[in-house]
C-alpha cells in the first residue's frame, strides 16, 4: 500500500514537473509578450482606368514601396472589363480580369495592399456628362430638386431608395474584388449634393441623413456582412460644415452629417482636407465616435504635411495612418517622386 503510495506522489510530481517545464517553454519572454504597434497604413490613391495603366503600376511598385507606401487605393470605376454587366464597361481598353490579377500578384510580392474603389451614390456624373450607371439606366438618377445645391448639380447621384440600382452596384463591386484579390472596398460616397430631392417621388420629405445612412449601410451588409470585406468610404457627408468650419465641398451643408450617428463603426472613414490648417477637429470628432480614421490630405506641400503631423499628435491606435491623394497632379508613373507623397511619407515611415 505504502509502495504504491510512493509511486503515485512521484508519478504525479513528474507530470507536474513536466508541465511546468512545457509552460516555461511556451511563454514568451518579459521584452516579448508586448504587443507590436500595428504597422500604419501608408497610402496613395491613384486612378488606374486601363490595362496601360495596370501594367505600369506594376513597374512602379518598387519605387512606391521605397518611399514607404504598403496600401494602394485604386479608382478604377466603370474603367473595367465587367462580365455580369457588359453595358457598363467605360473606356476603349477597360482593365482586364488578367492585367488586374498580374498587378495583385506582384503587389502581394511587394507587401503592398490593393483596395479597389468604385464612387457609390454620388459622383455618376462629371460636367459633360453622366458616367455609364446613369447613361444606361436614366431611371436611376435622384432627380435635381429646387432643394439642391446648384454648384454641385453636376455631380449626379443614384436615387438611395431605388431597389434595382444595389444588386447592379454589388455585381460590380463583386468582380473588381476578385480580380484584384482584395480584402477590402472603397466605396466613395463624397460630395453627395443631391439627395431628399423635393422633384423625387420616393425620397421628397425624407431626412438626408437617414437617407445617406441607408444607402451607407445597404452596401456594408454586402461588403461586410456577406462578402467579410473591409469597407472604407470618404468622410465628407458625415461632417457638419458649420460646426466644424470646413468648406462644403469636405463638409455637408444639405443635412446628411445626422448620418455619423447611423452607421455601423467597423467602417474606416477617409478623412480628407485640402487647406492648410492648425486644427482640423473632424479628426479627434470620427475618432470620439467609434471610427477607425485614415487621415487623406492631396497638396499643396504645406498643407498636407500640416495635416500629417496634426494626425500623427492624435497618437490614437484607431487612427490607422495617412493617405495621399494624387488625383491629376501625380499618376502611377509619377507618384513616387511627388512631393507630397515623398516628403509625407517619411514620417509615418517611423
Amino acid at each position: 500500500m505504502k509502495s504504491n503510495y510512493l509511486r503515485r506522489v512521484l508519478t504525479l510530481t513528474l507530470l507536474l514537473s513536466c508541465l511546468a517545464c512545457q509552460m516555461a517553454i511556451a511563454k514568451p519572454s518579459a521584452s516579448k509578450d508586448k504587443k507590436k504597434p500595428a504597422e500604419s497604413w501608408r497610402g496613395v490613391h491613384l486612378f488606374v482606368a486601363s490595362d496601360e495603366a495596370v501594367d505600369d503600376l506594376s513597374e512602379s511598385l518598387t519605387n512606391l514601396t521605397a518611399v514607404g507606401i504598403n496600401t494602394i487605393i485604386l479608382e478604377v470605376g466603370y474603367n473595367f472589363e465587367f462580365k455580369s454587366h457588359p453595358e457598363l464597361r467605360s473606356g476603349r481598353n477597360p482593365v482586364t480580369r488578367a492585367h488586374a490579377r498580374k498587378l495583385a500578384a506582384v503587389a502581394r510580392k511587394n507587401g503592398v495592399r490593393l483596395i479597389p474603389e468604385l464612387d457609390c451614390l454620388g459622383h455618376q456624373s462629371w460636367k459633360k456628362s453622366d458616367h455609364p450607371l446613369l447613361r444606361v439606366y436614366p431611371q436611376f438618377m435622384e432627380p435635381i430638386g429646387t432643394n439642391t445645391d446648384t454648384n454641385g448639380a453636376h455631380l449626379h447621384s443614384w436615387c438611395p431608395q431605388q431597389k434595382k440600382v444595389y444588386p447592379i452596384i454589388f455585381s460590380l463591386m463583386d468582380e473588381l474584388m476578385e480580380a484584384f484579390d482584395a480584402d477590402a472596398f472603397h466605396v466613395g460616397m463624397d460630395e453627395v449634393f443631391c439627395i431628399a430631392s423635393d422633384k423625387c417621388p420616393r425620397c421628397k420629405g425624407a431626412d438626408p441623413a437617414k437617407l445617406y445612412a441607408k444607402a451607407v449601410n445597404d452596401l456594408h451588409k454586402h461588403i461586410v456582412g456577406k462578402r467579410k470585406k473591409e469597407m472604407l468610404m470618404w468622410g465628407d457627408r458625415l461632417l457638419d460644415s458649420k460646426a466644424l468650419g470646413y468648406s462644403k465641398w469636405e463638409a455637408s451643408r444639405n443635412g446628411t452629417h445626422g448620418a455619423i450617428d447611423l452607421i455601423p463603426k467597423d467602417i474606416v472613414v477617409c478623412d480628407w482636407h485640402y487647406e492648410k490648417s492648425t486644427n482640423y477637429p473632424s479628426v479627434p470628432l470620427l475618432l470620439e465616435k467609434g471610427f477607425r480614421v485614415w487621415p487623406s490630405g492631396w497638396q499643396p506641400l504645406e498643407a498636407t504635411k500640416a495635416f500629417s503631423a496634426f494626425s500623427l499628435a492624435e497618437k490614437n491606435p484607431r487612427l490607422v495612418g495617412y493617405l495621399v491623394t494624387a488625383w491629376s497632379r501625380a499618376n502611377v508613373r509619377t507618384a513616387a517622386t511627388w512631393p507630397p507623397l515623398v516628403e509625407v511619407m517619411k514620417d509615418w515611415k517611423k
